[in-house]
């Protein structure tokens, strides 16, 4: 039926029914009507508290997802502009091998359905030990070359293969020095900074009237350069000398010689 109410006309259905009566209106007037509101779709965000932290040579990345985001699928990283990997969204932290003196410029960012974040970043410089800090291990080839010798008919410098093993379990110390084909050969060397030195007694490949002589044998080393290996700042180039001596012996005069080396880290001894 047909009102009006102030000079406004409205339509009204009235259904009777016991005991309560219920009446709907449909107002065409200018009295307003209800505002439907929709609410804004979450954005994608980036992850939290982003950190770059270098550990020897390796740089532990770390990160929290963020709250209040847009469904999120992963997280994309770069180093130094070049993609690095991709996480899953589970993923909070990532390890990657990095080379000493070097600096590294990381970014991350949340990948959502079909949208991504802003990029947040952390950079961080890779120290450079010092040679002194280098660990003395494995097998190394060896160059030498005669500095001076008397009392020989012949002395020629041989090449050497050497072995070295450190007395600790990680870092730099003192060593066990042994030739690799003359096995008999071997000696403490005790570190001092990046240097190493040792004696060693007994038969060096000298002979003299078809018997073998016992030799003097006096070893200094030194680090000159080193890099990382397995996790670790590893020499790989030492110079130094070798002086071996023989005393004087019936049939035989006394010996000496002076041979300077370069040994050369094998990765593979």
């Amino acid at each position: 039926m047909l009102g009006s109410v102030l000079g406004r006309s409205f339509w009204c259905s009235l259904v009777v029914a016991a005991p309560l009566a219920i009446g709907g209106c449909d107002s065409g007037g200018d009295g307003g009507s209800a505002v439907e509101t929709k609410a804004t779709p979450k954005s994608v965000l980036p992850p939290v508290g982003f950190s770059a932290t270098a550990d020897g040579f390796t740089v532990k990345l770390a990160w929290s997802a963020p709250t209040d985001s847009a469904r999120i699928v992963g997280f994309e990283l770069t180093r130094n502009d070049r993609a690095l990997t991709s996480a899953s969204s589970s993923a909070t932290s990532l390890t990657d091998d990095v080379r000493p003196g070097k600096t590294y410029h990381y970014e991350i960012r949340s990948k959502g359905v079909g949208a991504s974040s802003d990029w947040v970043s952390d950079e961080v410089k890779i120290k450079t030990p010092s040679l002194k800090e280098a660990r003395v291990e494995g097998g190394f080839g060896v160059t030498a070359k005669t500095v001076s010798q008397s009392g020989y008919e012949h002395f020629e410098a041989p090449s050497f293969g050497w072995h070295f093993r450190p007395k600790c379990g990680t870092g730099p110390c003192s060593v066990l020095w042994r030739d690799v084909s003359l096995k008999v050969v071997h000696a403490l060397l005790e570190r001092k900074d990046k240097s190493y030195r040792g004696t060693y007694h007994g038969y060096f490949g000298i002979s003299c009237a078809g018997t073998h002589s016992t030799s003097t044998v006096e070893v200094a080393l030194e680090v000159v350069k080193a890099k990382p290996l397995d996790g670790e700042w590893r020499a790989s180039k030492l110079v130094g000398t070798v002086m071996n001596s023989e005393a004087q012996r019936f049939g035989c005069v006394s010996g000496s010689a002076t041979v300077s080396v370069k040994a050369t880290l094998r990765l593979s001894g």
